[in-house]
């Protein structure tokens, strides 16, 4: 039987005003220590997860640009998804989504005002399933069919500005080749993401009716967008696909040079700055810890203190120092169990009333979110929970051991 586990299950938590207060001390310290934790790491795992994928939701994972000529001295306005093409971006990465997409910058105007912006076609056939969930007012379009074929989706922000709305009727103007073109579109539905640099730019539109703008066929765009690759592995995809476009131009497969680019590359701003926000989280995370096992230690003093006499009477009848120190660090790890147990129900509770009902908002002009993200990844908060036991247990030896070396004729006389 293990003798000190044994007599630290008997003894009680709190003897006195002083003990039961260093006792609820102790454990509100643990208890509010986790909830902070566990709110920073869901709420910035979350808002991570929630800015990339608006990011990935607007610029492809990997895009391959228009070819450069083999002498390098020229570069085309227009690509071209030719069977080679295709073939060779589908075996390197055959789980991706290929999209072939048209970017045409134009004016959308009305009779008193205009917007400058960027007409974006793509693939009918495309998963349009992160386009349709930004959508408020009206209905996506169905490009696939001729009918749509003049349909636009613009933004919230954008019709404000022009003071248009689903079904209203307004003119594109775009400049090709040094000429002027017209388009009479049909506002279909509007859309708004919070990214303010996408929402005052970006139109959806249709794929075939900017072909017809640009004067190119069915097969023709300026980009083709590459979806599905996992967020860790991009820039080695993109490597993948670039070494793979480059070694069919050398072999004379393709008859040009297709320059790749990744969204690690467009987006650096916005990647690096959610990078800085993992130093945020190691540091309020370590100052947490810091927080927990100051007030562990104290409370851990105040049981001492109480219990002086005990101590006495434990070396008194043959108790070693290391039984002494087990001991009181029993009885502190009882109050960590219950801290812990306390800010897991409480802060995980209030972590799911925010990712089901959003009641905490934020300014979505300053944060590109509606609302505080929630992100409960278990595995992680499982490891928080470990480490913050494991931290308080070695924290804790060494205020014990002062207890184990306490003079046991000083401490029977002790009052």
């Amino acid at each position: 039987m293990n003798v000190s586990l044994w007599i630290s299950r008997r003894l009680r938590l709190g003897t006195s005003d002083g003990s039961n207060a260093g006792v609820a001390i102790a454990v509100a310290g643990v208890a509010l220590s986790l909830i902070i934790m566990e709110f920073t790491l869901a709420i910035v795992v979350g808002f991570k997860d929630g800015i990339r994928d608006k990011l990935m939701g607007f610029d492809a994972q990997i895009t391959v640009l228009p070819p450069v000529s083999n002498q390098g001295d020229s570069k085309h306005d227009i690509l071209e998804l030719t069977p080679q093409l295709s073939e060779i971006v589908t075996s390197t990465l055959p789980d991706a989504e290929t999209r072939l997409v048209m970017r045409q910058p134009g004016l959308l105007k009305t009779d008193d005002n205009f917007q400058g912006a960027v007409y974006l076609g793509q693939q009918p056939n495309a998963d349009f399933s992160f386009e349709k969930s930004l959508v408020t007012t009206g209905e996506w379009p169905d490009f696939a069919s001729d009918s749509c074929r003049n349909d636009i989706v613009i933004s919230e922000q954008t019709a404000a500005k022009l003071n248009l709305h689903p079904g209203d009727k307004v003119y594109s103007t775009f400049f090709v080749s040094d000429a002027l073109k017209m388009r009479r579109h049909r506002i279909a539905a509007l859309y708004t993401s919070n990214f303010g640099e996408y929402d005052n730019t970006i139109i959806f539109a249709s794929l075939a009716g900017l072909q017809s703008v640009a004067g190119i066929d069915s097969l023709g765009g300026n980009r083709l967008d590459i979806r599905g690759a996992h967020p860790g592995d991009i820039e080695l995809a993109a490597a993948e696909l670039q070494g793979a476009l480059l070694q069919e131009a050398a072999n004379g497969t393709l008859d040009a040079y297709y320059p790749v680019t990744n969204i690690k590359k467009t987006g650096a701003v916005y990647f690096n700055w959610l990078s800085l926000l993992d130093t945020n989280v190691i540091i309020i995370l370590l100052l947490m810890l810091c927080v927990a096992g100051l007030t562990l230690v104290s409370s851990l003093f105040i049981i001492i203190l109480e219990r002086i006499r005990t101590i006495g009477i434990l070396r008194a009848m043959g108790a070693d120092k290391s039984t002494v120190r087990r001991i009181f660090v029993d009885i502190t790890m009882r109050l960590v169990g219950r801290g812990m147990i306390i800010g897991n129900v409480t802060g995980i509770g209030l972590l799911l009333v925010q990712k089901y009902t959003h009641v905490i908002p934020l300014n979505p002009e300053m944060y590109y979110l509606s609302s505080v993200p929630v992100q409960i990844n278990v595995v992680w908060f499982i490891l928080l929970n470990i480490g913050t036991a494991l931290f308080s247990w070695l924290i804790l030896t060494g205020p014990a051991r002062l207890a184990s070396n306490i003079d046991p004729a000083k401490a029977m006389n002790y009052d």
